[in-house]
């Protein structure tokens, strides 16, 4: 039997939503540096809080990364303690992304089902196109870049 990763990254959304693609690039670039260490396991979702459950499962660190629209400039980063999410608010306007309530109503399950992971955060990527296509913006290629290396630095940390 294969021992969980320490470290899980989810990254939700819809790559033919322009914006809401963010996460899946994330995930690409991350695959670059980290898709051969057993510790970490990559996972792109679309938000559905039984499969987030299910992906960060055993994982002790777990990273969620989700396009968001908050009024922020385009590309901004916004980290999360999963801890704090209802200090965003119960809809999850205060970030604006459309993934947050089932982000919301996975974090309930798992605590009420004791698979919380021991950290659990949440990094927002500001987008601005929502419309369908493919493709992201310059300002939010640039965040998603961003959020690679903030990542990076956080898994090297976590790992060491």
């Amino acid at each position: 039997m294969t021992a969980a990763p320490l470290v899980t990254v989810i990254g939700i959304g819809n790559p033919y939503r322009r914006d809401d693609g963010a996460a899946a690039a994330v995930l690409q670039r991350l695959a670059t540096q980290w898709s051969a260490d057993p510790r970490v396991r990559l996972v792109e979702l679309d938000g559905e809080s039984v499969r987030l459950v299910q992906a960060w499962e055993g994982s002790r660190h777990v990273w969620i990364v989700d396009a968001v629209r908050s009024g922020r400039p385009a590309g901004s980063i916004h980290e999360v303690d999963a801890a704090h999410l209802a200090d965003i608010d119960d809809t999850g306007k205060r970030l604006g992304g459309g993934h947050l309530m089932g982000l919301s109503e996975a974090v309930d399950l798992a605590g009420a089902l004791d698979l919380l992971p021991t950290d659990l955060r949440i990094l927002g990527i500001e987008g601005v196109d929502f419309d369908n296509g493919v493709g992201l913006s310059a300002d939010v290629d640039a965040g998603v870049d961003a959020a690679v290396a903030f990542l990076s630095l956080a898994l090297r940390d976590t790992l060491a």
